[in-house]
């Protein structure tokens, strides 16, 4: 028996605030509903209104009924009889993608069609790509999610079957068919041969034998992956690394080389050289000096390729001077083809182009003046600008989802002993806790704009718990030195801290490109006044990646991957010493990887592994969150990390004229940071 995922209807409950000075809020745990419902070509969400977001309901469309439109420029185009008309660009009725909310659940304005969007530049490789990139499935503000570009999906009783369904009438960005053809194209010509480099794709591999799925053609909209074990909704459809599995097969099946070719069913060997792959890549406008080059840029960073096919809904433009990412304006042009409208049936986007502009100098001027829609602004500067310009701009609070700010680690693997031991007593990580001011951290890091806070998820993110984010941040300095005494540690003749035995104690910080040297100045006074002795060395990324790999390193300020994140669903290994990635867990994630390496978690360190094996081996969503917060729970009575501010958030400037620009939504690389705010949605009103 198969159980239907369609598109997901939603009941967003969500409380936000924003962070201030000591007066945030306790924010539940992420509570929602989700029903499965049978309609597959909408994003239905239902919408709730809270103190913090006036939300209007999304239309329900009977999609029978719309008469669909089009863009004035396409509409020319058409009459010229250089484009089809917009019922023969867009997918089959019952295909067709019709947007009806934002990421919070709050209903779309119908929107006037022209114009730019402007913004900074993109910078790169991915910076072009965030406002415009289509995955297989979208993400809400809340989490949840819903099949984007693939129609549909379904799963087998035992999860070992994955079947999508596209979407019938689909097209390339240049008018070709869109179908099953591309997505068997990409994954044996593209991907399990690493021709995209990037064949370490956990999602398309089994769970326990480490094979890739079989993918199956059923028929021109239809596709199957079928693993040996069974592929949980988390280790697959959810994964950050699956975003997309398509490439354009007629513009690239005759430049994949010999060398690489991976035998298939669907995909004849096409007996090319590396040269010759290079010289017909050459001929189509994709100069590479090599096959890994040519791979990575076409079937990975695609959306940087200048004259490339994409189901985006804006691609790169083709124009001399503005085809590149690193154009002083590159341009966004919209996809003619997009398979996406809105609640009236009017083709989506909106807007003409996406205009990224390069080296402004003074961006708000530029934002004043009308040059760009949208402008990045530090915290300390939302105040006085707002101040200053009043109705001519709209602030938009970017949730962040860091676990506090300002962290620091230890190395609980470290190979000495006296040290190991040290950093797994508790009370050694609540004396570092209670020994700094964060009051003065605050003013002095940003103005006092960010509360103390702790090692916690962020208000506004799944797992908040008021007393988690304010544990161990009293100022206590006696308390701090009774604790490391407890710890054993004897005040030698140098005034600091020693071991018991006598030998020295010092807490060696490293940091990486110096970004925990300016937080290290402030706080080296508060460790010296509960007599420990510290340094800090800062190494650039390639030296510091390696000590942590070598396990050769003490302590971390500012570490490279924190504790924590918007969920496990993001980034598992931040949360969990699944791989050898986050600081904090050292060489206990080693040896997850491979148990003839690192060194085996005990205790509760231990016990994340086994929660993060039963979450990952659950399908459904409320049994897993429960298993999350089990996992939370573990990091609230550890704190294997410290931090002392709260997380912070993000903040922009807006055009007040930019409508269905959403306010709140969290930044986060599962929810591709800017593609979260639906750009292909947005419209300027004058």
């Amino acid at each position: 028996m198969k159980k239907k995922l369609m598109a997901l209807s939603l009941a967003v409950v969500m409380v936000l605030s924003v962070s201030g000075c000591g007066n945030s809020k306790n924010i539940k745990v992420n509570q929602r509903t989700q029903t499965f419902d049978v309609t597959t070509t909408t994003q239905t969400t239902a919408a709730s209104t809270s103190a913090a977001t006036a939300t209007v309901a999304p239309k329900s469309v009977d999609v029978s009924t719309l008469s669909f439109a089009e863009a004035p420029m396409l509409s020319a185009l058409v009459k010229a009889g250089t484009l089809p008309s917009v019922e023969n660009r867009i997918p089959k009725r019952d295909s067709v993608f019709v947007a009806t909310a934002d990421a919070l659940g709050n209903g779309l304005e119908i929107g006037e069609y022209g114009g730019s969007c402007n913004m900074g530049g993109g910078g790169g490789s991915w910076g072009i790509a965030r406002p415009v990139l289509e995955s297989i499935i979208r993400y809400n503000n809340d989490g949840t999610y819903y099949p984007n570009v693939i129609k549909s999906y379904e799963y087998n009783s035992d999860y070992t079957v994955w079947t999508f369904h596209l979407r019938e009438g689909m097209k390339w960005s240049d008018g070709d068919d869109f179908n099953a053809d591309d997505v068997t194209f990409w994954y044996y010509m593209a991907h399990i041969n690493n021709f995209d480099t990037k064949a370490s794709w956990d999602a398309l591999k089994d769970v326990k034998t480490g094979e890739f799925a079989v993918l199956k053609k059923l028929d021109d909209y239809t596709v199957t992956w079928t693993f040996e074990n069974p592929k949980k909704p988390g280790a697959f459809i959810e994964s950050g690394d699956f975003k997309w599995c398509w490439a354009p097969s007629h513009i690239l099946k005759d430049i994949i080389p010999a060398s690489i070719y991976v035998e298939n069913e669907y995909w004849e060997n096409t007996g090319l050289s590396d040269d010759q792959a290079l010289a017909n890549a050459a001929e189509k406008g994709f100069v590479y000096e090599s096959v890994k080059d040519l791979g990575k840029n076409i079937c990975y960073y695609f959306w940087n390729v200048s004259g490339l096919p994409t189901v985006n809904s804006f691609v790169l433009s083709t124009e001399e001077g503005h085809n590149s990412k690193d154009s002083e304006v590159c341009i966004l042009e919209r996809n003619p083809y997009y398979w996406k409208v809105d609640a009236e049936g009017n083709q989506l986007p909106y807007f003409d182009s996406i205009n990224m502009k390069a080296n402004i100098e003074d961006q708000t001027a530029a934002l004043i003046k009308g040059d760009l829609d949208r402008i990045d602004i530090g915290m300390e500067q939302v105040s006085s600008l707002l101040a200053e310009y009043g109705d001519a701009v709209t602030l938009k609070t970017i949730l962040g989802s860091n676990w506090g700010s300002y962290q620091i680690t230890f190395n609980y693997t470290n190979a000495n002993k006296k040290y190991a031991e040290l950093f797994a007593n508790s009370d050694f990580r609540q004396a570092m806790s209670l020994c700094v001011d964060r009051q003065e951290v605050s003013l002095r890091t940003s103005e006092g704009f960010l509360s103390p806070g702790q090692c916690a998820p962020t208000a506004g993110n799944f797992g908040y718990d008021e007393e988690w984010s304010r544990k161990w941040t009293d100022y206590d300095v006696a308390a701090s030195q009774k604790l490391l005494e407890g710890c054993g540690l004897k005040l030698g003749a140098d005034g600091y801290y020693d071991f018991a035995d006598g030998s020295d104690f010092t807490l060696d910080f490293i940091t990486i490109d110096g970004s925990g040297d300016y937080f290290y100045s402030i706080v080296k006074r508060y460790y010296e006044s509960v007599h420990i002795k510290t340094t800090l060395t800062s190494y650039d990324a390639t030296t510091y990646d390696q000590m942590i790999d070598d396990n050769d390193w003490v302590a971390v300020m500012c570490p490279h991957m924190s504790v924590g994140g918007l969920s496990l669903k993001e980034r598992a290994a931040s949360f969990v010493p699944c791989a050898q990635a986050a600081e904090w867990y050292g060489d206990y994630g080693t040896y997850y990887t491979d148990h003839t390496k690192g060194v085996a978690p005990t205790g509760d360190m231990a016990k994340l592994v086994e929660y993060y094996e039963q979450w990952i081996d659950t399908a459904d969503n409320s049994e897993r969150d429960a298993i999350e917060l089990k996992i939370y729970e573990l990091h609230k009575n550890n704190l294997w990390s410290i931090a002392y501010l709260e997380g912070a958030n993000s903040y922009s400037l807006v055009n007040p004229a930019l409508h269905n620009y959403s306010d709140k939504l969290i930044s986060n690389d599962l929810y591709q940071y800017n593609n979260i705010y639906h750009f292909e949605t947005l419209f300027k009103k004058q």
